[in-house]
């Protein structure tokens, strides 16, 4: 039995899940200091407390994720139309200016967060 074509699909959506469980675990980390945040400062203020909530959970966070997010999926997009498999082979070049989409389209994302934090 050959277990090397299983490997690249195996590889590929471990690194997915893997992915997903940082986010997670980044997400549940940030809550749990802001919860002993506010176990160690009691006395804080409520306009503090919301200060500290707004800045950690802001509604500008997911519009970020959001913008980013689609501008990965357009990378992916664009890997997949730019890098062809002939024959069951990759082309190198094919494949390097797919990954080039990546940081480009990062810095994209970067540009038009940046016009979107102008206003």
């Amino acid at each position: 039995m050959n277990n090397e074509g299983i490997m690249v699909p195996l590889i590929f959506f471990s690194a997915l899940v893997l992915l997903v469980m940082l986010l997670l675990a980044y997400q549940l980390i940030k809550k749990r200091t802001f919860i002993r945040l506010l176990e160690k400062n009691s006395d804080m203020s409520p306009a503090s407390i919301e200060a500290v909530g707004r800045y950690l959970f802001a509604p500008k966070n997911d519009q970020r994720k959001g913008v980013f997010m689609l501008v990965v999926a357009f990378a992916i997009w664009g890997f997949s139309w730019t890098a062809e498999f002939r024959g069951g082979n990759l082309d190198l070049n094919d494949a390097l200016n797919g990954i080039a989409l990546f940081p480009f389209f990062a810095g994209v994302a970067y540009l038009i967060l940046h016009y979107l934090d102008r206003d």
